[in-house]
């Protein structure tokens, strides 16, 4: 029995709790040690990570900041595990699907909010506190410190979906590269998630628009299909990879927008879009 279906079969909020610490508890002692994942003080960068990240390690989100966060927090292993019990997920594909929904709940919508000043203002940088007392709270910046503050970029959204991804079950992988959607191009963290046949890119931070009678009713992560000969050449060479964009209508019904999307691993930029290859 699987964790979805255990938490399914739970009577009361105190059993699913338990059930969560467990399985958190046994993922992160199992996880692959990793101190600082994205960018490295150094100037360099993690581009691929797969599983679980363990509880230690910190992010940077911008190789020209100090800032890193801690993936210490757990609250929203345990608010997933009641958002499944509430709107009864019973599939993994359905997992997928909401969870984009419950990453946007978590975080809070954008507010037109600088993450930098969000950091150094409403977070840390005190002016009651002295500089030591600023930067020793610097240190010990959370993820779930952004919670609800609607500032949330990829780096965040990529590395909360890798670890409810990874507690139930999926090979999935955290990645730092860059996008080009629509000729707008900018670096960009999404997740690859294995599937029976193939692989998937995930990404949580471009959603896809869903419509119901010609009206917004929710935003989904957008998702493409890469075969396993892909998968290599993708996370190994850099190749770059082009998907038809599109949006979704009625019962899950996906219309292509004219649009494109190109994605590539382990670059901060793309150069030469001519070379990319469509899917």
């Amino acid at each position: 029995m699987n964790l979805l279906e255990k938490i399914l079969k739970c009577t009361n909020d105190e059993e699913v709790n338990k059930l969560i610490f467990k399985s958190i508890t046994e993922m992160d002692k199992n996880s692959t040690k990793i101190e600082q994942l994205v960018f490295l003080d150094n100037g360099n960068f993690n581009s691929l990570f797969k599983g679980f990240i363990p509880l230690h390690t910190r992010i940077k989100y911008n190789n020209r900041a100090m800032e890193t966060y801690g993936m210490e927090t757990t609250d929203y292993f345990y608010e997933f595990a009641k958002f499944i019990r509430k709107y009864n997920i019973h599939t993994k594909a359905e997992i997928i699907y909401n969870l984009a929904i419950f990453i946007n709940n978590y975080f809070g919508y954008p507010k037109n909010n600088d993450i930098r000043s969000i950091f150094l203002q409403s977070l840390v940088w005190k002016k009651d506190r002295s500089d030591e007392e600023n930067f020793d709270a610097l240190d010990n910046l959370k993820i779930g410190d952004l919670k609800g503050v609607g500032v949330a970029m990829c780096t965040e959204r990529a590395a909360l979906a890798q670890q409810i991804l990874s507690l139930f079950g999926f090979e999935v992988y955290y990645c730092l590269g860059c996008i080009d959607n629509d000729n707008h191009q900018e670096t960009h963290c999404f997740n690859i998630v294995k599937r029976k046949n193939d692989y998937a890119l995930l990404d949580y931070s471009m959603p896809v628009t869903a419509y119901s009678n010609n009206r917004i009713s929710n935003y989904y992560p957008f998702i493409g299909k890469i075969t396993t000969e892909e998968f290599i050449d993708f996370v190994k060479n850099d190749t770059l990879k082009t998907f038809l964009d599109y949006d979704i209508f009625n019962n899950y019904q996906q219309i292509v927008n004219g649009n494109t999307r190109t994605y590539v691993i382990g670059k901060l930029e793309i150069e030469k879009m001519d070379k990319a290859i469509k899917i």
